[in-house]
């Protein structure tokens, strides 16, 4: 007996793919006091951290200055992110940029960024700022205080065109606001979006497709994230260890890890939510950067 066939087309199904970056697989950085008019070290200094006897200590997740990998380019419209920690009294003297969305993060400390627009400001914890480098700008960043150090991520984001017209903004949740939305912990602060993306209000808009959001897990809280079909992301486990589960896989990060997310074709539908787990006696700090999919994209021999 001859079973009926069928014309119609079967529908692709996703998973998603997730590829742990443990913080020893990062390029660990840690440039001449001279790089951008630094004084000399001072490591027997009392109110130097202990964590580096060096001006600045850089862990690069992407190809960045000395650290040349063709296998580890970008992800997506990422190109740069860099895990910053600069010691007290040190910084980043006058440089320049030009066609990026350059996003940072502050973690600890207070950043103090001077640009050519004339913007000056200082920024704590959990405050975000942009740049759009466009046609070109210059600025510095300092951590200004004597006693403690700043740590800080900032990422670098391919805009959606080159020569766009240069731009600052930032969010300070220290100043009100948004602050319901952007300093709740157990929830998703959703603090950059895409400026051309109606649907959505964050205090901060670049000029690309790709989203921020942060989140501060207490000790036992979990927090589901989809990633559709369509989309990828980048995680880094900014503080404490964290849990990123998608059905029967799994990936445990700690402090500095980072987490590829893309979807990939599958014989099972395995769904496109993860879930993000602070474990019984630690508490976790996340980041996630959500964009665009592009095929293939990510890291090789990892």
């Amino acid at each position: 007996m001859l079973l009926p066939t069928t014309n119609k087309l079967i529908e692709p199904m996703f998973h998603l793919q997730l590829k742990h970056i443990p913080s020893n697989h990062l390029y660990l950085s840690e440039p001449s006091p001279q790089f951008f008019g630094n004084p000399p070290n001072e490591p027997q200094n009392p109110h130097w951290d202990s964590r580096t006897s060096n001006w600045l200590q850089s862990r690069f997740h992407f190809s960045f200055a000395e650290y040349s990998n063709r296998n580890n380019l970008d992800f997506g419209s990422i190109r740069v992110m860099n895990d910053d920690f600069v010691q007290p009294n040190r910084g980043f003297g006058t440089h320049g940029h030009a066609n990026m969305e350059i996003v940072t993060y502050i973690v600890e400390g207070m950043l103090t960024h001077k640009d050519s627009m004339g913007t000056e400001e200082s920024l704590g914890r959990g405050s975000v700022q942009f740049m759009t480098a466009g046609t070109g700008v210059r600025h510095s960043e300092f951590n200004l205080d004597k006693e403690k150090g700043l740590r800080f991520i900032q990422t670098w984001i391919l805009p959606r065109r080159k020569g766009l017209t240069p731009n600052y903004g930032s969010f300070d949740p220290s100043n009100g606001g948004m602050v319901d939305v952007c300093t709740s912990r157990n929830e998703w602060r959703h603090l950059v979006s895409d400026v051309q993306n109606t649907a959505v209000k964050t205090p901060v808009e670049i000029q690309q497709d790709a989203n921020l959001f942060v989140t501060e897990l207490d000790q036992g809280q979990s927090l589901p994230f989809v990633v559709h079909d369509d989309r990828m992301a980048y995680i880094l486990c900014v503080e404490g260890a964290v849990k990123v589960s998608c059905g029967s896989n799994d990936v445990k990060m700690d402090r500095h890890d980072g987490c590829e997310v893309s979807p990939v074709t599958s014989t099972l539908d395995c769904g496109n939510e993860l879930i993000f787990s602070a474990g019984d006696e630690e508490s976790a700090h996340v980041l996630v950067f959500e964009m665009e999919r592009v095929p293939g994209a990510g890291r090789t021999g990892i």
